[in-house]
């Protein structure tokens, strides 16, 4: 086998385990997840996680960079843009079209929402953190000068509702299909997502 071989052999493998995880970690989360449950769902045995991972904090962390990461990436391409009304009008799509390539990994996230203080994720915490700081960039380039600077709380308030919404859509698809039973058509939920958060989205613009 080729170096390039042996390689792609490896990144698969690391891709499935945290396919694995994230599965794993939004049905039962982390405390309710163990090691063994991975190595099974990818089909290798546990010891084979330790090439590739030191344990299952790193596998949650991993997953949780993977999810967020495409989140920091737009945050910054706002910010270096200028945007028109309808570009910003756009941002909610965006946002749960991002959480879809991911959708495990967005109920993890709504699992750490309603965490205790002290039993939320160090890792969801910087990226939130980091966010949260994008966010107060973007949003102090919308306003008109001479407007009082945003405060902190706000900007929190903002990110908090439109994360919560948006996680929403995907936390609670089983509660969707077991309320609509054959009316349940997920693209037509999501577009009702969209609009639902694009009208609240809007009115915290203006």
């Amino acid at each position: 086998m080729t170096g390039d071989a042996v390689k792609t052999q490896i990144d698969s493998t690391l891709e499935r385990i945290l396919d694995a995880g994230e599965v794993l970690f939004a049905e039962y989360g982390y405390e309710g997840t163990t090691l063994r449950q991975i190595a099974q769902r990818v089909g290798i045995k546990e010891p084979s996680i330790y090439a590739h991972f030191a344990g299952k904090e790193a596998i949650y962390g991993a997953v949780i960079d993977r999810a967020l990461q495409p989140f920091h990436a737009e945050m910054e391409s706002w910010i270096k843009t200028e945007m028109t009304l309808r570009d910003l009008l756009v941002i909610p799509r965006k946002l749960l079209a991002l959480h879809s390539r991911h959708p495990y990994a967005a109920r993890i996230m709504h699992r750490e929402f309603c965490n205790p203080v002290d039993r939320i994720s160090p890792k969801v915490m910087v990226w939130l953190n980091q966010i949260a700081l994008q966010s107060q960039v973007f949003m102090s380039e919308l306003q008109e000068p001479g407007q009082q600077p945003l405060d902190q709380a706000r900007v929190v308030t903002h990110i908090v509702t439109l994360t919560n919404i948006t996680l929403g859509f995907f936390s609670t698809q089983g509660m969707q299909a077991n309320l609509l039973k054959d009316q349940y058509d997920e693209e037509r939920m999501f577009e009702e997502y969209v609009n639902i958060l694009t009208r609240i989205f809007r009115g915290l613009l203006f």
